[in-house]
């Protein structure tokens, strides 16, 4: 994705989540999957749970037979990570990445709690996402994740003609804030 409709979704997703200027990363996190489930016109459910004996996994999500998404994240006791998981798992879905598929049988253990680290290295081992669909969603999610957490926004990026970067080096230069607050709008 290029520069230009990375910054066009980024802009999107913010404005559709419509986050207030004192939202926490707990709100944001529930904001995230409403907009998940709205955007893929399908119910979706997150169940948060420690992930262990899985290196470099921390969330994963599926499709599941009766057209729920089941959304596993790592249970971090940090909303701030929290966050950022479910914003990559966003991400894919912002992407059009193709899910994992789990069947009838599958889908009833996330039901029992104690197995969903097992249910998590499931979907991880089924995931035929590449290496360059991963990189795109993690790229795509450090972007929503620094707009959401900054607690501003910036002018929106079609409201103006100068790129972002460089009306970010003239305001420096000219010692005004680089931000505008969102109460300021």
């Amino acid at each position: 994705m290029n520069r230009r409709k990375l910054r066009r979704l980024v802009d999107e997703v913010t404005r559709d989540l419509d986050l207030p200027p004192d939202a926490t990363h707990r709100d944001a996190s529930r904001r995230v999957c409403e907009l998940m489930g709205e955007r893929l016109g399908r119910p979706v459910e997150v169940r948060f749970a420690a992930i262990t004996g899985a290196t470099c996994l921390s969330g994963a999500t599926a499709l599941l037979e009766n057209g729920t998404y089941l959304v596993i994240c790592a249970d971090s006791p940090s909303w701030y990570h929290r966050l950022h998981v479910l914003l990559h798992e966003f991400a894919h879905a912002l992407l059009q990445h193709e899910p994992v598929t789990l069947t009838k049988s599958e889908g009833m253990r996330k039901l029992a709690p104690n197995l969903l680290p097992r249910m998590a290295q499931i979907i991880a081992g089924r995931t035929t996402l590449t290496e360059d669909e991963e990189r795109e969603a993690e790229n795509l999610a450090d972007h929503l994740l620094e707009r959401l957490t900054e607690h501003h926004v910036w002018v929106d990026t079609e409201a103006t003609d100068t790129a972002p970067h460089v009306r970010r080096i003239a305001e420096s230069l000219e010692g005004r804030s680089r931000w505008v607050r969102r109460g300021d709008l």
